[in-house]
C-alpha cells in the first residue's frame, strides 16, 4: 500500500494539471480494468475524471478526488518520505491515501466476487468545489444503494455524515460619484452603502442552527477625496440544511435591495454544495458500518464538519453515504500534512467489511 501511496503522490497533481492527473489515471485505471471494470474517461478544463464499473448493476458507489491543492514542482521539492509513524508529502491525506484505500478495498470485493456490482468516480476538481465532475455525481450516482466518500478522517473512530452547505455570493453596489468636499451632497457612496449590507448580512449568523455568514472580502472607492461609486464584496455562507439555505439566499436578496433612489445592487451567485444531511437513509447506512467496526474492534461514532465534499453532491443525488471513511491523517493543505501509516489497514479492513456486507445482503435480497 505505501509503494502504491509512494508513486501517487510523487506525481504533481494539482487542480488544473491536467498532465499529473492523467499520470495518476494511468496507474490507477489499469489496476481497476485487471479486476473487470470498464472504464470511462471524461475530459474537463482541469483535467479527466474516470467514472469505472464492475460488470453487473451499479448497487455501490466509492468516490474520491486525485487533485491537490499544490501547485507544480512541489512533489519534487518535498517528496514521499516517512518519519515515524507518519508519512509526509503533498496529498498524501487529503486524499491520495484514500485513493489507495479504495483501491485495495475493491480487490477486497473482488477476493469474494462482489465487485461485480460496485461503481467508481474518481474526479480531478474537488479542490475547487467539483465543477466540472459534479455533473456526472449527479449522473452516475443514482440508482446506487449506498456511497462511500473516502476522504481522510480525523480519528480511527469516526466517519462523517453530516457536512454544511456552503454558499458564495458576490454583491455590486454602484451608486454616484461626487467630490468629496465641494459637493459631497451630489454623490451615492457605495461603499456606505455596501457597510450597511454588510452589518445586516452578518446579522443573519446563527451558530446554534448552524448558519454562519461572512462578508470575507470588500473593495471599493478610487480616492480619498472621490465620493466612491462601486464598492463590491465576496459572502461566505455556511448552512446546515438545504431550506436554510435557500431562505438565507432570500433574505440576501431582501437586504440588498438599495436603501435609497439612485443606488444600484447587484447579487450573483448562491449554493454551490448543498449540505449533507443527517437523514434516517444515512443513520440507517452508519448503523450498519457501525456494527462492521465493532466486529473489528473500532466503536465508531458519527461526526460533523463545516467543509464539504463531494458527499454533500452524492447526498443531493438521493445516495445515503458515508464520508471520511479513509485513513487518518491532519494539516491538510499545508507543508505539515501528515498521514498516520497505522490508520491505513484498519481504515481499509472498515470499509471493505462494511461494503461486502451491503453488497452481501443486497445479493441475497435479489435472489429472494
Amino acid at each position: 500500500m505505501l509503494g502504491l501511496l509512494e508513486q501517487l503522490v510523487n506525481i504533481d497533481s494539482g487542480t488544473g494539471h491536467a498532465a499529473g492527473i492523467e499520470a495518476i489515471l494511468d496507474i490507477l485505471e489499469p489496476r481497476l480494468k485487471e479486476l473487470g471494470f470498464t472504464t470511462r474517461r471524461f475530459p474537463s478544463p482541469v483535467g479527466p475524471h474516470l467514472v469505472a464499473d464492475g460488470s453487473r448493476e451499479p448497487r455501490v458507489l466509492l468516490m474520491g478526488h486525485i487533485d491537490t491543492v499544490f501547485p507544480v514542482g512541489t512533489a519534487a521539492r518535498r517528496p514521499f518520505r516517512v518519519e515515524g509513524h507518519r508519512a509526509y508529502g503533498p496529498g498524501v491525506m487529503d486524499m491520495k491515501a484514500g485513493i489507495v484505500s479504495m483501491v485495495y478495498v475493491i480487490r477486497a470485493l473482488a477476493a469474494q466476487g462482489l465487485h461485480q456490482h460496485v461503481r467508481v468516480i474518481i474526479n480531478a476538481d474537488e479542490e475547487i468545489s467539483s465543477p466540472h465532475s459534479r455533473a456526472l455525481v449527479a449522473e452516475y450516482a443514482p440508482g446506487c444503494r449506498a456511497a462511500f466518500v473516502f476522504e481522510p478522517a480525523r480519528s480511527i473512530q469516526e466517519v462523517t455524515t453530516l457536512r454544511k452547505g456552503v454558499g458564495d455570493v458576490t454583491i455590486a453596489v454602484k451608486g454616484r460619484a461626487a467630490h468629496a468636499g465641494a459637493a459631497p451632497q451630489d454623490g451615492l457612496s457605495a461603499v456606505q452603502e455596501l457597510a450597511r449590507i454588510t452589518l445586516a448580512l452578518h446579522e443573519l449568523t446563527d451558530l446554534e442552527r448552524g448558519i454562519s455568514v461572512n462578508v470575507g472580502v470588500v473593495s471599493g472607492g478610487t480616492a480619498r477625496n472621490v465620493v466612491p461609486e462601486h464598492a463590491h464584496a465576496r459572502v461566505d455562507l455556511r448552512f446546515a440544511t438545504k431550506a436554510d439555505g435557500e431562505a438565507l439566499m432570500q433574505r440576501i436578496r431582501e437586504i440588498c435591495a438599495p436603501s435609497r433612489p439612485g443606488y444600484e445592487i447587484e447579487v450573483t451567485g448562491g449554493m454551490t454544495r448543498p449540505p449533507l444531511e443527517r437523514r434516517a437513509e444515512i443513520e440507517a447506512l452508519f448503523a450498519q458500518v457501525q456494527a462492521a467496526g465493532r466486529e473489528l474492534g473500532l466503536e465508531l461514532a458519527q461526526a460533523s464538519s463545516g467543509g464539504v465534499s463531494d458527499a454533500n453532491l452524492i447526498a443531493d443525488a438521493g445516495v445515503p453515504v458515508i464520508d471520511s471513511i479513509g485513513p487518518v491523517g491532519g494539516k491538510a493543505h499545508s507543508d505539515d500534512e501528515y498521514l498516520e501509516i497505522d490508520s491505513i489497514v484498519p481504515r481499509a479492513a472498515l470499509a471493505a467489511l462494511a461494503i461486502s456486507r451491503l453488497l452481501a445482503h443486497e445479493a441475497k435480497a435479489a435472489a429472494s
